[in-house]
C-alpha cells in the first residue's frame, strides 16, 4: 500500500511547479468584464455563473441567461479545486465557445448609435396603480394621496415597485435611487397581534430584480441597501447608486415589518374595537356586504388615523447616471473612430498589454494590426434584412420533437409582408407548430453562416439542404450552421414547434464581407444590430472587433504563463489578482510591476489590504470557502419531497451558500481568528433560515444578517446547514461521508482509499436498524477497520444534524434516538458535537495548517507536494505567533516561497 501511494503521488506530481494553466470559467468571465469595462448582474464579482436549469419543466436542462460563458462545460476539478493547471485542458470545442463568448462581450462593449434618452423617473404619492397589496394598504390609498403605505413585511407580497417600471428601467446604466420615507407608530395598542421590535428602528431594504426573469420575488432579486428609518414620523432621505440592466427594476420592502398573516383588519377590529366589529354578511343575503367586508373592517381602522406600525414612502426617484457617451467600454476599443493606421496600432498595443497582462513589444502585435487593416479594406455588402415572399402555416399538436408537417393539415396560414419570421403570428402560446417558407438572396457566391435560437425545437433548410437542426425540448440556445451559396435567391424553410409556454424564435445570417442580417422579428440576443446605418456595422468597427477577438483567443490571454524559478513582477501581479479577485491585475498592480516594487514585502502587505477592500474581492469570498469546504457538492443531490419540500419551494439552497460566504467574509473583513470557524458564537440567517432550519423566532426579513447564537451546538462554520447539506446525499445522512469530509477538509489528514475488494456501504441506509449497527458490521472486516476507526467517529459527532442541517434528537421512521458519542482512534471519548468542537480546538494546529495548505493550492493553481512541507510548516508556525488571524494568513501566503516561485 505504501508503494502504491508513493507511485500515485509521483504520478500526480508536477515537480513543485504550476503547470501552464488556462483561465477557468469564472476567471475568464471576470477578466472579460474588467478588460472590456463591462457592467451587469452577470458580471458581479461573487456571481456563481450560470447553472443547468429546466426551462420548460420537462426535464430537459440547459443554461440560459446573460452570462457570456453560459454554454461552457464545467471545468474539471480535483478535491474541489477548479483552477489546477494540469486539469484545465483546452479543445477545439472549448476554443469555439471562447470565440463566441469573446464576440458576444465585444458586442456588449460596442455602442454604435446616438446617445440614448436617459429618462429619469420621479414618483410622488402612489407608486402602485390600482389596489394595494393588502386591505389596509388599499384603504390607505383611498384616503391618503401623498404617500404609499407599507403595513407589512415582504415575506410573500410586501414588495413595493412602481407599476410603470414593472417592465424594467429601459436603459442599462448606473442609476441613483433616492427614497423619501418616514416611520410611524412603533409603540401602538395592537402589539400582541401586530408585533414589531419596539427597540430597533424600522429597516427599509432596497432591492433590484430582473422583471423578465422571475419578477420581484424571483431568484434574480438582489438586496442592495438596508436603511434604518427612525420611527419618529419625520421624513428621511436615502440614496444609493447601482448598475441596472434595462429589464431590471428597483423595489422596496420593510425588512423587519410585521408578518402579513397577523395584520388582518377583521382580527384587529374584533380584538381591539369589539363595539364596532360585525360578522361577515351571508353572501346569499348581502353579496356586496360580503365582498366588501374586509375593506369595511380596514376602513374602521383608519377612523381617527391608523394606529398600527407602518412606513410611508413619500417619493422615489430613479435617475440614470449616464455621464459620457460613448461609454468607456466603446472609446477604449475604438478611440476617435478615425480608422487611421496610427490609431489602430496605438489601440491594439494598449489593449494587448492589458490583455496579456505584461508589456508588449510593437512587433508582437504586427500580425493583429495587419489583420485589422485587411479586414477594414474589404468592402461591406449591403444585404436587405428579412425573407422575401414569406408565408407561414400553423399546426396544432403536443410534440416533444419536430413532427412531419408535410403529412399534416394546417389549421391556419398567412403572409408576413414585413418579411420577418414571427411565431406570434400563430396567435397561440403553447402546443403548436409553424412552418415558414420564403427566399433569401445571397449577394455573391461564398460561405454563409446562419444562426438560430429556438425554444422549443426547430429546423432550418436552405435550398433543400438542412443547415441547422435543434430538435427536442430545450431553451433558446444559439446554434449555427454554414452553407455554400451561389449568388442569387435561395428558398428558406423553417420548421418550429412549441411545447409549453415561454417560447421564442430568433434567427439571422451573414456572409462574405456582409454585416449580420436578421431573419426574425426579434434580433438575436448576442448580436448588436446597427443603430446608425442600414449598411451594417462600419468596416472599421468590424475590423477592430476581429483584431481584439484574435488577441483574446490567443494563448497569451487564455493562459497564465509563469517561468520556472522566481516569477517576474508581472506574473506576480497576475498571481495576486487571480488569487484575490479571480480577474486580471489593475493599473496599480501593473504600475508597481513596471517599477519592480511589487515583491517588496511591505508593498505586498499594502496591496493585500487594498485588494481585500476592493469590491472585486467578493470573488475570493465566494470561491475559496467553496473550495475549502467542498461546497461544490451543494445541489448535486438536493433534498426534495416530504419534510424537505420547503428546500425547493423556498429556494433555500442559495441562502445556504450565502450564509457560508457571509460568515467567511465577516471573519476576513475584521481579521478574525481562524478558531472562529470551529466554534464562533454567531452566524448569518434570515427569516427563512431562522424558521425552517434553526426553528427560531424573532428574525425577520429576507436579508441575511449577523445573529448571536443561543445554542452552543450551532457555532462555527463546520455545522452550518450548507455544509451539512453538502455532506449528505439528499435522502439520509452518513457518518462515513461526513467523517471523510472532516479528515480531508478540516484536519487535512485524508484516509487511504478503500481496498478494491471491499463492498462499499449502501448510500441509502433507511432500511437498516441503525447506521451505527451497519458500520459496526462493516468494521468487523479487518481490512475496513483500520480506516473506519478513524472515519466513523468523526462523522457520528454530526449525526444530530439532518440532511438540511436541522437539529434532530432521533431518526425518522422510528429508528430510535441518535447516539452521537464516539471513541476516536486515539482512544479519546466524545459524547456530542460540543465535545467534538472542543477536540478540534485542542487540535487547532491541524485545522490551521490544512486551511493554509488549501489557500496555497488555491492561490498558485497547483497541488502542494512533499517538497513544500517545510514552507507550509513555517507559515503555520508564523501564523500562530500572529494569533491565527485570517488576513495574516493571506499575507504570509503571498510572501511565501511557494507563492513567489514556480
Amino acid at each position: 500500500t505504501g508503494e502504491l501511494a508513493s507511485f500515485y503521488a509521483k504520478k500526480r506530481s508536477t515537480g513543485g511547479r504550476t503547470v501552464l494553466r488556462r483561465l477557468n470559467r469564472h476567471e475568464l468571465r471576470n477578466t472579460l468584464r474588467d478588460l472590456l469595462y463591462l457592467n451587469g448582474p452577470q458580471y458581479r464579482p461573487d456571481a456563481a455563473g450560470s447553472r443547468l436549469v429546466d426551462n420548460n419543466g420537462n426535464g430537459s436542462v440547459e443554461r440560459t441567461g446573460n452570462d457570456p460563458l453560459r454554454f461552457f462545460p464545467e471545468d474539471e476539478e480535483e478535491d474541489g479545486f477548479f483552477n489546477l493547471g494540469d486539469h484545465l485542458v483546452m479543445s477545439d470545442f472549448l476554443l469555439k465557445l471562447t470565440l463566441g463568448a469573446v464576440e458576444e462581450t465585444l458586442e456588449q462593449a460596442t455602442e454604435l448609435g446616438p446617445r440614448p434618452e436617459a429618462k429619469s423617473h420621479h414618483f410622488a404619492g402612489h407608486l402602485i396603480e390600482g389596489r394595494g397589496r393588502n386591505l389596509i394598504e388599499t384603504v390607505s390609498r383611498e384616503l391618503n394621496q401623498g404617500y404609499e403605505m407599507m403595513a407589512v413585511g415582504y415575506e410573500r407580497y410586501g414588495r413595493v415597485a412602481p407599476s410603470s417600471l414593472r417592465g424594467g428601467v429601459g436603459l442599462s446604466t448606473r442609476y441613483r435611487i433616492t427614497v423619501e420615507v418616514s416611520g410611524h407608530n412603533p409603540r401602538h395598542p395592537w402589539q400582541e397581534t401586530v408585533s414589531v421590535d419596539q427597540k430597533d428602528p424600522f429597516q427599509l431594504c432596497l432591492n433590484i430584480a430582473d422583471t423578465k426573469n422571475g419578477g420581484l420575488a424571483g431568484p434574480t432579486s438582489t438586496p442592495e441597501a438596508l436603511w434604518s428609518v427612525p420611527a419618529d414620523g419625520q421624513r428621511k432621505v436615502f440614496r444609493h447608486d447601482v448598475w441596472m440592466d434595462k429589464t431590471w427594476t428597483p423595489w422596496l420592502g420593510w425588512e423587519n415589518g410585521p408578518t402579513e398573516k397577523f395584520v388582518r383588519p377583521e382580527k384587529i377590529v374584533e380584538d381591539y374595537m369589539p363595539a364596532q366589529f360585525f360578522k361577515r354578511p351571508d353572501k346569499k343575503v348581502d353579496k356586496e356586504g360580503h365582498d366588501n367586508w374586509g375593506l369595511n373592517m380596514a376602513r374602521l381602522l383608519f377612523k381617527g388615523g391608523y394606529r398600527g406600525p407602518h412606513l410611508r414612502i413619500h417619493s422615489l426617484k430613479v435617475e440614470p447616471l449616464l455621464e459620457t457617451w460613448p461609454p468607456r467600454s466603446h472609446t477604449a476599443l475604438y478611440g476617435s473612430g478615425s480608422g487611421e493606421e496610427e490609431e489602430i496600432r496605438r489601440l491594439l498595443l494598449s489593449f494587448a498589454e492589458r490583455c496579456f497582462r505584461r508589456p508588449v513589444d510593437p512587433d508582437e502585435i504586427e500580425p493583429y494590426v495587419q489583420l485589422v487593416l485587411k479586414q477594414q479594406a474589404g468592402p461591406v455588402v449591403k444585404v436587405a434584412g428579412g425573407v422575401k415572399d414569406l408565408r407561414y402555416k400553423v399546426y396544432e399538436g403536443k410534440w416533444d420533437k419536430l413532427p412531419d408537417f408535410k403529412a399534416m393539415k394546417a389549421v391556419s396560414e398567412g403572409r408576413l409582408p414585413k418579411g420577418f419570421i414571427d411565431i406570434s403570428a400563430s396567435g397561440k402560446k403553447e402546443y403548436f407548430g409553424m412552418v415558414f417558407e420564403g427566399k433569401v438572396e445571397a449577394p455573391r457566391a461564398g460561405d454563409y453562416t446562419f444562426e438560430m435560437a429556438s425554444d422549443d425545437g426547430a429546423r432550418m433548410v436552405i435550398g433543400g439542404e438542412e443547415v441547422i437542426l435543434h430538435d427536442g425540448l430545450h431553451g433558446a440556445e444559439l446554434k449555427k450552421g454554414k452553407v455554400a451559396l451561389e449568388e442569387g435567391e435561395h428558398v428558406i424553410r423553417v420548421e418550429y414547434f412549441a411545447y409549453g409556454g415561454g417560447n421564442s424564435f430568433r434567427a439571422g445570417w451573414s456572409g462574405p464581407n456582409s454585416a449580420h442580417v436578421k431573419l426574425s422579428a426579434d434580433p438575436l440576443h448576442n448580436v448588436s444590430q446597427p443603430k446608425d446605418t442600414k449598411e451594417g456595422v462600419p468596416p472599421y468597427i468590424r475590423a477592430m472587433q476581429d483584431g481584439y477577438a484574435a488577441l483574446m483567443c490567443s494563448p497569451q490571454f487564455l493562459y497564465l504563463k509563469e517561468d520556472p524559478g522566481i516569477i517576474d513582477d508581472f506574473a506576480l501581479a497576475s498571481r495576486l489578482s487571480y488569487f484575490l479577485w479571480s480577474s486580471m491585475p489593475d493599473k496599480t498592480l501593473m504600475d508597481l510591476a513596471r517599477k519592480g516594487r511589487l515583491r517588496n514585502p511591505v508593498e505586498l502587505d499594502r496591496q493585500v489590504e487594498r485588494m481585500l477592500r476592493d469590491p472585486r474581492s467578493a470573488a475570493f469570498v465566494r470561491h475559496f470557502p467553496s473550495v475549502w469546504l467542498r461546497m461544490d457538492k451543494l445541489g448535486k443531490m438536493p433534498p426534495s419531497g416530504g419534510d424537505y419540500q420547503f428546500y425547493k419551494n423556498l429556494r433555500v439552497e442559495p441562502l445556504l451558500m450565502k450564509q457560508v460566504t457571509s460568515y467567511f467574509g465577516d471573519i476576513l473583513g475584521r481579521n478574525g481568528r481562524i478558531e472562529e470557524f470551529i466554534d464562533g458564537d454567531y452566524t448569518y440567517m434570515n427569516q427563512t433560515l431562522a424558521k425552517w432550519i434553526y426553528r427560531r423566532e424573532g428574525v425577520r426579513g429576507e436579508r441575511l444578517r449577523k445573529v448571536k447564537l443561543e445554542d452552543p451546538r450551532r457555532g462555527g462554520i463546520f455545522t452550518q446547514p450548507g455544509v451539512m447539506t453538502a455532506t449528505a446525499n439528499g435522502v439520509e445522512t452518513s457518518p462515513v461521508i461526513r467523517g471523510v469530509w472532516v479528515l480531508e477538509n478540516v484536519l487535512g489528514t485524508p484516509p487511504s482509499p478503500p481496498p478494491p475488494d471491499v463492498e462499499p456501504l449502501p448510500t441509502d441506509t433507511r432500511e437498516a436498524t441503525t447506521i451505527r449497527e451497519l458500520l459496526d458490521l462493516h468494521r468487523a472486516n479487518e481490512s475496513c477497520n483500520s480506516c473506519h476507526r478513524k472515519i466513523d467517529p468523526m462523522g457520528f459527532a454530526f449525526e444530530n444534524f439532518d440532511v438540511v442541517g436541522r437539529w434532530r434528537d432521533g431518526y425518522r421512521r422510528a429508528k430510535g434516538p441518535i447516539d452521537a458519542s464516539a471513541t476516536l482512534s486515539s482512544g479519546r471519548e466524545i459524547k456530542d458535537i460540543i465535545e467534538f468542537k472542543s477536540m478540534l480546538m485542542e487540535r487547532k494546529e491541524l485545522v490551521v495548517r490544512n486551511l493554509a495548505k488549501k489557500m496555497l493550492t488555491y492561490s498558485t493553481g497547483r497541488r502542494l507536494e512533499a517538497v513544500d512541507r517545510g514552507e507550509l510548516d513555517r507559515i503555520t508556525a508564523e501564523l500562530g505567533k500572529k494569533d491565527n488571524r485570517l488576513r495574516e494568513l493571506i499575507r504570509l501566503v503571498v510572501k511565501s516561497d511557494i507563492f513567489l516561485k514556480n
